[in-house]
C-alpha cells in the first residue's frame, strides 16, 4: 500500500512551519536583546517584563491563530468555498471584537499587572511607558493570527514565511536604527514593534487576498454570522483559551518569582527565557504542520493520513530533539550572548543553562502532538491536560522554590512542559475515537 505521507512532504512542510514560526518571538528577542546593550539591568528587566505582558494578552486569544488554522485545513480537505471563507470571515470578526475591548481595558490591564509581578519602581516605570506604547497594535496583532493561521491552513507555506520573516526583519532593523541610531530606549523598541506590526497586517491582509479565491462580501450574512457555527467555533477556541490562561498564569507565577529574587535573577531569567521561547516555537512549528496534515485528514476522512502523520512526526521529533538539545548544548553561552552584553547577567544566566537545554526532550512531544488535536479542532483534551500540568507546576514550584531557589523554579517550569508531553500520549486515544475513524463522526468541540 502506498503511503499517504512520506518523508520529503513532511519535512517540505514542517521544516518551513518550523523557520516561520519561529520567527514570532523574535520581536520581544530583538526588543530584549538591543535593551540587553545598555548598561543597566533595568532595562532588560522593563522589556522583559512589558513581553511576558503583552505574551499574557496575545497568547490568551492565540486560538485565534490555531484554530483558524484548524479550521482552514479541513476546509482545504473538503474543497468547499464556502468553507473556506467562514474559516476566515468568523475568527477576523472575533478579533476584531477581541482587540477593541483590550484597548477600552488598557489601563486595568496594566496596573493588575504591576501589582502582581511588583517590580522595583524604575522596572515597573519603564514597563508602563513600553506598555502604553505597543497596546495600539492589538487590533493588528490578532488580526495577523487569523490571516496567519488562515494562510497556514491552506498549505501557503511560501506566504506565511514571507508574512512572518519580513515582519520581524523590520522590525530588527527598526530597532537597531531608534536605539543604536539615534538613542532612543525602551520607547525606540517599543515604536519598532509597533510599526512593524501595522506592516504585518496589512502584508497579512495583502496575501489572503491574493490567494483566497472569494469575496467575503458574497458569503451570505446568515451564513457568515451563523449562531450555531459561531458557538461551535467559540467552544473550540473556549477550550483553547482556557489552555493559554493555564500557561499564562505559570509563566505569570514564574516571572513573580524571579522578580522576588532580584532585579539581577530577573534579567538572567528573561535571557534564558528569549532563548528558551525560540525553542518552543521551533517545536510549535512541528504542531503546525501536524495540525495542516491532521486537518487535511478529517476533511478527506482519510485514516490512513491521520496514522501516518502521528507516526511520521514520532520519527522526525526524535530527531529534532536531539538537535536542538546539543545545539544548546554546545552553544548555550553563545546564544545567551546574542541577548545581553552586561557580564554580571550572563554569568548568573550561565548557571542556569542545563536547564535550557532539557527543555526541548520535556516540552517536545508535548507541543507536537498539539497540532494533531487543533487540526481535528478537538480541543477539549489540551484544556484537560494543561489544567493537571498547571497543578504539577503549582505543587512543585511550592515546595521546590523555598528549599532550592531559582532552580527549584526552573526544575518546576521543566515540570510543568514534561506533563503535557505525557498526558498528550495518553490522551491520544481520545482524538481517534473523536475524529470516527474508530466509530461514528460526530464533531465535538
Amino acid at each position: 500500500m502506498s503511503r499517504e505521507l512520506t518523508n520529503r512532504q513532511y519535512l517540505g512542510v514542517v521544516l518551513p512551519f518550523m523557520i516561520s514560526t519561529s520567527t514570532q518571538p523574535l520581536m520581544g528577542a530583538v526588543n530584549t536583546a538591543v535593551m540587553g546593550t545598555l548598561s543597566d539591568p533595568a532595562y532588560i528587566s522593563g522589556v522583559a517584563l512589558g513581553a511576558v505582558l503583552f505574551n499574557t494578552i496575545y497568547w490568551l486569544f492565540g486560538f485565534l491563530r490555531v484554530s483558524t488554522s484548524g479550521y482552514s485545513a479541513q476546509a482545504l480537505g473538503t474543497g468547499d468555498i464556502m468553507d473556506r471563507a467562514t474559516s476566515l470571515g468568523r475568527p477576523a470578526v472575533v478579533a476584531m471584537v477581541v482587540s477593541t475591548i483590550i484597548l477600552i481595558l488598557q489601563k486595568p490591564i496594566l496596573a493588575a499587572y504591576l501589582h502582581l509581578v511588583n517590580p522595583a519602581p524604575d522596572v515597573a516605570a519603564l514597563t508602563a511607558y513600553y506598555y502604553d506604547i505597543l497596546i495600539w497594535g492589538a487590533p493588528f496583532t490578532l488580526l495577523n493570527y487569523v490571516f496567519l493561521g488562515w494562510l497556514m491552513g491552506q498549505a501557503r507555506l511560501r506566504a506565511s514565511l514571507f508574512m512572518q520573516m519580513s515582519t520581524n526583519i523590520l522590525n530588527v532593523i527598526l530597532c537597531i536604527f531608534f536605539v543604536m541610531g539615534l538613542g532612543y530606549d525602551v520607547g525606540g523598541v517599543g515604536t519598532a514593534t509597533l510599526i512593524s506590526q501595522g506592516y504585518g497586517c496589512l502584508v497579512g491582509l495583502w496575501l489572503v487576498i491574493r490567494y483566497a479565491g472569494f469575496s467575503l462580501r458574497e458569503v451570505p450574512k446568515d451564513v457568515l454570522f451563523s449562531f450555531s457555527s459561531f458557538l461551535n467555533m467559540m467552544k473550540t477556541n473556549g477550550n483553547l483559551m482556557i489552555r493559554t490562561s493555564c500557561l499564562q498564569i505559570v509563566n505569570n507565577l514564574f516571572a513573580a518569582a524571579s522578580t522576588s529574587f532580584g532585579t539581577e535573577i530577573l534579567a538572567a531569567n528573561a535571557v534564558i527565557l528569549q532563548v528558551q521561547y525560540i525553542l518552543s516555537y521551533l517545536l510549535d512549528g512541528v504542531g503546525n504542520g501536524n495540525s495542516l496534515f491532521t486537518g487535511r485528514a478529517v476533511g478527506r476522512r482519510n485514516r490512513q493520513l491521520f496514522e501516518e502523520t502521528k507516526s511520521t512526526t514520532l520519527k522526525w521529533l526524535a530527531v529534532i530533539i536531539f538537535i536542538l538539545f546539543s545545539l544548546c548544548f554546545l552553544g548555550g553561552d553563545w546564544f545567551l550572548g546574542i541577548f545581553s552584553n552586561n557580564e554580571e547577567v550572563l554569568n548568573l544566566a550561565r548557571q542556569y543553562t542545563r536547564y535550557l537545554y532539557l527543555y526541548p526532550v520535556a516540552a517536545g512531544v508535548g507541543l507536537a502532538f498539539y497540532g494533531m488535536y487543533t487540526g481535528a479542532t478537538y480541543t477539549s483534551p489540551m484544556r484537560d491536560m494543561m489544567i493537571i500540568a498547571m497543578i504539577c507546576f503549582a505543587v512543585s514550584r511550592y515546595f521546590l522554590v523555598p528549599l532550592m531557589g531559582n532552580d527549584g523554579l526552573w526544575i518546576s517550569y521543566l515540570l510543568f512542559y514534561a506533563a503535557q508531553s505525557v498526558i498528550n500520549l495518553l490522551f491520544f486515544g481520545r482524538l481517534r475515537r473523536h475524529i470516527g475513524f474508530y466509530g461514528k463522526f460526530e464533531p465535538k468541540p
